[in-house]
């Protein structure tokens, strides 16, 4: 944990209070920002940084990205190193990382060792694999500490409300864990399946990974059902419009909609732009960056 002050001068500060970019200066404290502002004074030990022409982005939540190796289509590797340089590059302060796969989780229980301030795990369980899956899920948030379990049904191939995903739901709801859903992809992970999941488990917060992803219709979908459950949050990676992160928002409610990246597979400029431009006012763009992640996950 970063214990040393830091006086970074100059910047172009992109905080989740102001829409429009800063020229200010940013002060850490204790690993913390203590300060925003300008001509700010630190002690004579701070380490001091030149940001002039920089793009600063102090304060952010990501409740959904990788770690891991990525095959074809996507060919890409995403590290602990690579991940760690992107948070500082943003000021990511928490990240909800998940594996590249159900049989990869090691690789966020090392992250999670190496960086347990930075680091929330979640374990990527494939229910269709049946009790060994549970047991390993059991064993994660047991013995690993894991924060709870997400789910790839598109890619493990079972439908989000199918039988095989009840006692998942039943192991995070008595550890107290939340489940984190990807969707948007017919016919395993629409939101009407994740809707009559959290039917069937009201007692269990579940996230809707993407919020329908890509397809208006999905999109729609993802907020109609959040608005019927009360137990549902959005999530905004890779959704593809904006606008409709500002009607969740206001119709879902305003604790209820989070920002993730969701990395190696999109970057942080544009889902953060993405955000930014959704017309949430100033208070808004706060919760969804930071607040709303922070508080469901018990950081605040």
């Amino acid at each position: 944990m970063q214990t040393k002050t830091i006086l970074i001068r100059g910047g172009l500060v992109q905080d989740a209070v102001h829409r429009e970019p800063r020229k200010v200066d940013l002060l850490l404290a204790g690993g913390k920002i203590a300060a925003i502002g300008e001509n700010l004074d630190a002690t004579a030990d701070a380490e001091v940084f030149d940001a002039a022409g920089l793009q600063v982005f102090p304060g952010f939540v990501d409740a959904h990205t990788h770690i891991g190796a990525f095959g074809s289509p996507f060919n890409i590797h995403f590290d602990t190193e690579r991940l760690l340089q992107q948070m500082e590059a943003y000021n990511i302060e928490k990240t909800i990382l998940v594996a590249s796969g159900p049989h990869t989780n090691e690789d966020t229980a090392a992250a999670f060792r190496a960086e347990p301030q930075k680091i929330i795990p979640l374990m990527w369980i494939n229910c269709a694999e049946g009790k060994e899956a549970y047991d390993a899920l059991e064993h994660y948030i047991r013995d690993e500490h894991f924060a709870g379990a997400k789910l790839q049904p598109l890619f493990d191939g079972y439908t989000a409300d199918a039988p095989c995903v009840d006692p998942v739901a039943e192991i995070c709801e008595a550890y107290g864990k939340p489940l984190f859903v990807h969707s948007g992809h017919p016919p395993f992970s629409l939101p009407w399946q994740i809707g009559l999941l959290a039917e069937r488990h009201p007692k269990l917060p579940m996230v809707m990974i993407h919020m329908g992803h890509a397809h208006g219709v999905y999109v729609d979908a993802a907020i109609t059902m959040a608005r019927r459950y009360e137990n549902i949050w959005l999530e905004t990676s890779g959704t593809s419009m904006s606008c409709q992160i500002a009607n969740a928002y206001e119709t879902v409610g305003h604790e209820r909609v989070m920002f993730g990246i969701d990395s190696p597979f999109h970057h942080p400029t544009v889902e953060i732009q993405k955000v930014m431009a959704c017309g949430v006012d100033d208070e808004g763009l706060e919760n969804i960056f930071y607040n709303n992640a922070a508080k469901f996950m018990g950081l605040k």
